[in-house]
């Protein structure tokens, strides 16, 4: 009974002693944090990792000690603006976890979700392409010539530019303050073109106008009011030399937002490419093209056409192989040919529309674009 007493005691000491040893490792763990730690902190814009640590810890060199990452969390060693980090002492040492957003535990199980297809072909930012577009308008031989114009301007410089004070006179809008001045420019002919619209085939004649293009030159404002049908401007931009007979169009504000979503057309259409900007004769990637379709054939900013390679035109020698001899020398330079459809050569972006013509830019090309190629729905 002695002897089962001292092994009692033994092991009442032994006990005790491991305890002590345990209170002061977690003692001496626990004492590594600051007095007055937090039990949560929310990181803030501006905070870095030793300022953070310094919230919790005595020495700042020792968070891989306590810093606990969330593995399903995405970069789960990286701390973010907005995160909660959350203390907890488990067995004694310090943990520091991290809480993003409000996770909640679902059960879940498979099923089918249906979304909309927002968009068929990738958003375009206004910016990587707006370098292409062009400030020319399409519009009524009547609209131009009803259209206030320079008479003069305030000096005697011969050229007129940025800076500039000018004389203008017509009729002009009250309250209207800034206008776009521009210059006559092509007329745009039916030229016997034909293109379908949504309702039919329509055919154009030669001597029908389609629309008048008007040069963009730069834009001013009016600084003083000389007449009800006179005014002085200042010229604030000038992109060209302006000269007295030029007009004031009322200035308009785009109407393309930051980011272009392309759009297949409502309905299927076609048309063709019936002019380019200046003098070129072949047009490439993120050139702008007239096309012979406009609102009045409900295209709008936006719409994606599809460039077509023209057709090539062939003779069906099987057929000639049936004729008799004399048919064939008959026919050898008055023949039936076929056509053989084109393929696609392109993609246009319409970018600004008027009644029956609108501007396009080339997107992509796989060849240069020619006058009168044909551009469809895609």
């Amino acid at each position: 009974m002695k002897n089962l007493g001292i092994r009692q005691l033994l092991l009442t000491v032994a006990i005790g002693l491991g305890s002590l040893s345990t209170l002061m490792s977690a003692h001496g763990q626990t004492s590594m944090l600051v007095n007055d730690y937090p039990t949560s902190y929310v990181v803030e814009d501006g905070d870095t990792l030793w300022e953070i640590a310094g919230q919790f810890l005595q020495n700042p060199e020792r968070w891989a000690e306590i810093w606990q990452p969330d593995e399903y969390l995405d970069n789960p060693d990286l701390i973010y603006p907005g995160d909660t980090l959350k203390l907890s002492i488990l067995g004694g040492t310090p943990h520091v976890f991290v809480q993003r957003g409000d996770r909640e535990v679902a059960t879940v199980s498979p099923q089918i979700r249906v979304e909309a297809l927002q968009s068929a072909i990738p958003a375009i930012p206004l910016e990587s392409i707006e370098n292409s577009f062009t400030r020319n308008q399409i519009i009524s031989a009547a609209k131009f010539e009803a259209a206030p114009y320079i008479v003069g301007n305030v000096g005697d410089n011969l050229a007129i530019s940025t800076g500039d004070e000018i004389f203008a006179r017509g009729s002009f809008l009250i309250g209207t303050t800034s206008f776009e001045l521009y210059r006559a420019g092509r007329t745009y002919y039916g030229e016997g073109l034909t293109k379908k619209r949504v309702f039919g085939l329509l055919s154009t004649t030669e001597d029908e106008v389609l629309g008048l293009e008007v040069e963009y030159l730069g834009f001013a404002s009016i600084v003083e009011n000389i007449a009800p049908d006179m005014k002085k401007l200042l010229v604030n931009n000038g992109t060209k030399e302006i000269r007295a007979g030029d007009r004031l169009l009322i200035r308009e504000e785009s109407s393309i937002d930051a980011t272009i979503f392309p759009t297949e057309p409502s309905a299927e259409m076609s048309g063709q490419i019936v002019a380019f900007l200046g003098e070129e004769t072949l047009a490439s990637q993120l050139d702008t093209v007239v096309i012979n379709l406009g609102s009045e054939d409900n295209l709008i900013i936006g719409n994606i056409l599809s460039i077509q390679k023209e057709g090539a035109r062939i003779t069906d020698e099987i057929e000639r192989e049936k004729m008799p001899f004399r048919e064939r020398m008959r026919t050898l330079f008055d023949q039936d040919r076929l056509t053989i459809p084109g393929n696609d050569a392109g993609t246009l972006l319409v970018y600004k529309t008027f009644d029956r013509l609108s501007y396009a830019v080339i997107l992509t090309s796989t060849e240069p674009t020619k006058l009168f190629n044909e551009v469809v729905s895609p």
